[in-house]
């Protein structure tokens, strides 16, 4: 029926209810009372029941046409909402979305996956707020954000999870040519680390306690950047959270090498939305965008 129904059908059906008549209808629509009303049999047959009673002055809808009638016009308008939205996709108007990101993901990984969207959708104004993983979720939760990414252990109450990858923890170390490095090794030289919100420091903290080695940092901040650049300058070693499949290197006289025989937790990056998802065209669009760019990285 939907072949039948969302061609001239609507049209036939619609005019012929205002009017009142086929033969009216079919002045109307400049078109034969035949073909009309061979239109509303086939339809009445397909659906076996009467949409229209015929009297001598004319049709009536009936219960069944009545409620027909009422779904093709709701849906006629869904279609003009649909139309307005694809001229959003065309670029023709302009959007807004707001992403919460957590700070572990924006170096590599955030650049990779936001770069394409924006050269497909110029005109669509993107603001990216860097946070804590937990506070993130919150951030989401209460509509500051459309969606977030973030390494929030799960549960993640209020949000859902549309898409997740895997992320791999490695040493930051001076570049010297090392290829691993061993977590003995590694806690025997001066430990920078992430502060307790992130959840760089909570890998750091279980794996020094499985592997019964006392966690002594030098040097403890908010700053990722700042870790990288201590590191550069041989205060020590450090950890960084990398994505295999947009990780291009440490940067400038730095290594970043698995650390062997390490026990340490999987750490994956979440893509959430707000359980009441917001119907934006520009948020839609952006999150598609998103989750097939976690679809890429999973093959």
């Amino acid at each position: 029926m939907q072949r039948v129904f969302f061609t001239r059908f609507f049209r036939y059906m619609d005019e012929v209810s205002r009017l009142g008549s086929i033969r009216r209808a079919a002045e109307a629509l400049n078109v034969s009372a035949s073909a009309i009303d061979k239109q509303l049999l086939r339809a009445e047959e397909e659906l076996g029941v009467p949409l229209f009673e015929r009297h001598p002055r004319g049709v009536r809808l009936t219960s069944a046409g009545e409620l027909l009638m009422y779904r093709m016009r709701s849906w006629q308008k869904d279609m003009r909402t649909v139309a307005s939205e694809i001229e959003e996709l065309k670029g023709l108007r302009r959007g807004e979305v707001r992403i919460a990101v957590s700070r572990e993901a924006v170096s590599g990984f955030l650049p990779k996956a936001l770069s394409g969207f924006l050269r497909e959708n110029p005109r669509v104004a993107t603001s990216v707020r860097v946070a804590e993983s937990d506070r993130v979720r919150q951030m989401v939760i209460e509509g500051e954000a459309d969606f977030g990414l973030t390494f929030s252990p799960r549960p993640l109450p209020g949000v859902s999870v549309l898409r997740e990858v895997p992320f791999r923890v490695l040493a930051l170390v001076p570049d010297d040519g090392r290829r691993s490095v061993t977590l003995e090794r590694f806690f025997s030289r001066p430990i920078l680390v992430p502060d307790a919100a992130s959840h760089l420091r909570d890998v750091l903290d279980i794996a020094a306690a499985k592997a019964g080695m006392e966690l002594a940092p030098v040097l403890t901040t908010n700053s990722l950047e700042l870790l990288h650049q201590m590191v550069r300058e041989g205060c020590g070693h450090g950890v960084i959270a990398v994505c295999p499949g947009t990780f291009e290197g440490a940067g400038e006289r730095l290594s970043a090498v698995p650390l062997r025989a390490a026990p340490l937790p999987a750490l994956s990056l979440a893509l959430i939305t707000p359980r009441d998802t917001s119907t934006a065209l520009s948020s839609v669009l952006a999150k598609r965008h998103f989750e097939e760019f976690f679809d890429a990285l999973k093959g």
